[in-house]
């Protein structure tokens, strides 16, 4: 009797089940495959020894994905704790990172920060709104170089409160010759949280979350920032 493949077996097994065709062919049902074709082998025809090894090989082979599956699965589940372990070294530290970010709440101020690569003697903050578009101008006037921060009250150039919410901010600075003064948008404060969502890691700055991977510089907390 002719000799059937694994992959013939297969087709036979599943049609005999009545069972739909699958692509997946399990370790477990592969060597269940290769036994039964080797104890119902022609013992006038035996299996040739070439295609014995090369099913040897494929099972073999089979085998290490599956170890290689599993490895990974294995790993994925464990760089989320090592991830939020680490991310949780950062609460209570003052960082440094990039952000365009204002959130204003329903009352109050918000703090806006930004680098100025020089003096500034005429500074101006744009605010915008989720679709882009500048809901609001801030002038500061003249500013030194180095990190700036000031003060948003929340309004409009008419005066309106603006509804609370997530704002983005940019900076135009000028020196005092007309020039433009090269302006950085930060986030800087003390960590008071985590979050890992399972995609990114986030620290909670104030009323922000911070991306972890914008995080420029790490100190420990001043008098001031506590």
């Amino acid at each position: 009797m002719a000799i059937q493949s694994i992959t013939d077996a297969q087709a036979s097994a599943t049609a005999a089940s009545g069972a739909s065709p699958s692509s997946a062919l399990g370790k477990d049902e592969f060597l269940k495959l290769l036994v039964t074709q080797m104890r119902y082998q022609d013992p006038l025809s035996p299996m040739d020894n070439a295609q014995f090894t090369a099913q040897l090989a494929q099972f073999s082979s089979l085998e290490q994905l599956f170890e290689v599956n599993s490895n990974l699965s294995a790993l994925g589940q464990s760089q989320g704790p090592a991830e939020m372990a680490s991310v949780n070294g950062f609460i209570g530290r003052e960082i440094l990172a990039r952000g365009d970010g204002a959130v204003l709440g329903e009352e109050g101020d918000t703090s806006i920060q930004f680098s100025l690569d020089g003096p500034a003697d005429a500074v101006s903050v744009l605010i915008q709104g989720e679709d882009g578009s500048t809901v609001g101008t801030l002038p500061v006037g003249a500013l030194p170089g180095g990190a700036n921060e000031v003060a948003w009250n929340g309004r409009d150039a008419t005066g309106t409160r603006l509804p609370a919410g997530t704002y983005r901010f940019s900076v135009v600075a000028q020196d005092a010759l007309g020039a433009s003064v090269e302006a950085r948008t930060e986030v800087r404060g003390v960590v008071q949280g985590a979050l890992y969502d399972g995609d990114a890691s986030y620290l909670v700055v104030g009323n922000r979350q911070v991306a972890l991977s914008d995080v420029i510089a790490v100190k420990e907390p001043t008098a001031a920032a506590e």
